[in-house]
């Protein structure tokens, strides 16, 4: 990743995306894909089981504005497989605690998976802030309420990481 593209994801005129995956099977995040119907709902009940245990998360609209992204960020790289087993428990968790939700809208993990690919990179998940996506205030950080933060750079300089520990 170069300045240059950064500039021109930020700009609109290109859709930068992340590999979340290193080398070393670890990463520095892991973001819980909604789509489509439901996905307001369902990523509210994941975000009252993160606030009930401490758990900082970002919530991000996705670039069509019909989902979004649940995201956690760590202060050391930890090893997807354990960045994995944090979504499956939170998951498991807002399921246990609203019987009648299905997470229908619920669409896949980044990492999505646990080791790399022989031949590949993993998964790619599109960057935040992409300039034609938020003209709609699409690709924004939200609420609770599903509204974008006024100053988006001021509420990611306060996303709280995580420790393994």
């Amino acid at each position: 990743m170069t300045n240059r593209i950064i500039e021109a994801h930020l700009r609109g005129n290109i859709v930068a995306g992340i590999y979340p995956m290193m080398p070393d099977e670890t990463c520095y995040f892991l973001a819980i894909d909604f789509d489509k119907e439901g996905w307001q709902k369902d990523i509210s009940i994941v975000s009252d089981i993160c606030n009930e245990f401490n758990i900082p998360i970002a919530i991000e609209r996705s670039r069509s504005g019909n989902g979004g992204h649940a995201w956690f960020f760590f202060e050391d790289k930890i090893p997807a497989t354990l960045a994995r087993k944090l979504g499956a428990v939170l998951l498991t968790n807002s399921m246990s605690k609203r019987h009648k939700i299905r997470f229908k809208s619920y669409d896949r993990f980044f990492p999505n998976q646990d080791t790399l690919p022989k031949s590949g990179f993993g998964n790619l998940i599109a960057l935040p802030f992409q300039r034609e996506a938020r003209k709609k205030q699409n690709s924004e950080f939200i609420n609770e309420n599903f509204v974008s933060y006024p100053d988006q750079w001021a509420f990611l300089s306060s996303i709280k990481c995580m420790r393994q520990s």
